[in-house]
């Protein structure tokens, strides 16, 4: 994720230079500036690059673990961060991010929730928004990875890949998770023994809706997202598979996407885009600390479903009022 951005700043993005990169392979560090522009700045620690006065802004896509330390950094050095989705890995880590932020008196965390930015999940909310299905109820989704990655367990798959469809959820819905019900199993394919690689998300949010969610991180055939919204007078949908279709020699097929950097490659310029357009207007407009820290929420909710085999209710706190207000990618 870190080459991507750094590809997509480098390439796709006015008004922005990338200054320096930091990973603790020295080499592959070098390696990513070269292709960056002339005086990138090679970094082994990523405190030393938040620090650094040449810095303006950051882009957090180290390991899960670390994201909320960095976060945290970058708040006490005043400077804006774009940090790769879980904002943390804990509730108590994401509500010290909001505690920091709401120190400084303003927004300056926007989350990686990039759904929110591709093209056919905005369609999704445009006819939403529009009125197009009526009031909207039901929330469907599909979401599986061609294979696992290694150290993945139980709890990261929610942590690490059903963050998203949670997100997703209640951002298309427009409510909050109340209540979550979880359940998985171990397939035994591509994945340590006992992992429960596929799990079914059941969710009450506020307002009467519902949702339902597979995660699958062992598809084993490629990557795939889709999702359905059931409305009290329409539906509106996304196909897991957007591609062409093709008939020949009495076989029907379309291509499948390998992974999540092609399946939403448009995506990742938007959000890019939509950052630094943001910070040279100094008001951001994407997903922000308290989704970050909502999603955590709910993350957690599921996983205490997942190690008791029964619902599990979540309450969440009044929103703070520097996250009050519409922004267009975030209403």
């Amino acid at each position: 994720m870190g080459a991507r951005h750094a590809a997509t700043l480098s390439t796709c993005v006015p008004g922005v230079r990338v200054a320096g990169v930091m990973d603790l392979d020295r080499s592959r560090a070098e390696r990513l500036s070269a292709g960056c522009g002339a005086g990138v700045m090679v970094f082994e620690d990523g405190r030393e690059l938040i620090r650094h006065g040449g810095i303006d802004a950051v882009v957090i896509t180290t390991p899960d673990e670390t994201h909320a330390g960095l976060v945290i950094e970058c708040l006490e050095a005043g400077k804006p961060v774009f940090c790769e989705k879980p904002l943390a890995t804990t509730v108590e880590e994401a509500r010290r991010i909001l505690d920091a932020e709401a120190a400084l008196g303003r927004r300056m965390v926007v989350v990686g929730f990039m759904r929110r930015y591709d093209p056919s999940h905005r369609e999704v909310r445009e006819a939403i928004d529009s009125g197009a299905i009526g009031r909207p109820v039901l929330f469907r989704g599909i979401h599986r990875n061609a294979a696992a990655l290694p150290g993945t367990t139980s709890e990261s798959v929610l942590v690490n890949s059903a963050v998203h469809d949670l997100d997703t959820a209640r951002w298309l819905l427009g409510q909050e998770i109340e209540e979550a019900y979880v359940s998985g199993v171990s397939t035994g394919a591509r994945s340590d023994d006992g992992v429960l690689d596929l799990q079914m998300i059941q969710l009450r949010l506020g307002g009467g809706c519902l949702a339902d969610i597979e995660v699958y991180v062992n598809a084993g055939y490629g990557y795939e997202v889709g999702l359905e919204v059931v409305g009290d007078s329409g539906t509106v949908s996304i196909a897991p598979s957007g591609s062409s279709m093709l008939r020949r020699q009495r076989c029907v097929g379309r291509r499948i996407e390998g992974d999540w950097l092609e399946r939403f490659d448009a995506a990742y310029v938007l959000e890019m885009q939509r950052w630094i357009g943001d910070l040279h207007e100094g008001n951001f407009t994407g997903p922000d600390a308290w989704d970050g820290y909502v999603s955590l929420a709910a993350v957690e909710c599921c996983i205490s479903s997942l190690n008791s085999g029964s619902p599990q209710s979540l309450t969440i706190p009044d929103r703070p009022a520097l996250y009050e207000g519409i922004a267009e990618v975030n209403r």
